[in-house]
């Protein structure tokens, strides 16, 4: 009865909890401990909760949406090729479009991103 009683408090915690805090949180009890429930309840109960919204800082991509994270020479690299191909083809989004669709977000009518 117990073990049931650990495992629904131990669900009832990761519910609410971003999947990169899951994933360390089980790599940690993986490593550190003999695999036991009351270990990881432990490490769980210790652990601030989060929204998604909360855990990320200034330039944090959300994983879960499935990008890829570049390292800085990558971000550099793509930076570079997309100024290359912008001054090849001397084509962009006009500022004011950018800007129309900046100001739209988080209002009650955003507008799509412009391309």
């Amino acid at each position: 009865m117990i073990v049931n009683n650990i495992r629904q408090q131990i669900l009832e915690h990761l519910e609410i909890l971003p999947s990169e805090q899951v994933k360390t949180l089980l790599l940690t009890w993986l490593s550190s401990s003999e695999g036991d429930l009351e270990d990881f309840e432990q490490l769980l109960t210790n652990q601030p909760t989060q929204t998604t919204e909360e855990s990320f800082e200034f330039g944090e991509v959300d994983a879960a949406l499935n990008f890829q994270p570049l390292t800085e020479a990558e971000m550099v690299e793509q930076s570079k090729f997309a100024l290359v191909a912008y001054r090849s083809k001397g084509s962009g989004v006009p500022h004011n479009l950018v800007r129309e669709w900046a100001d739209s977000l988080g209002t009650d009518s955003d507008r799509p991103c412009p391309r």
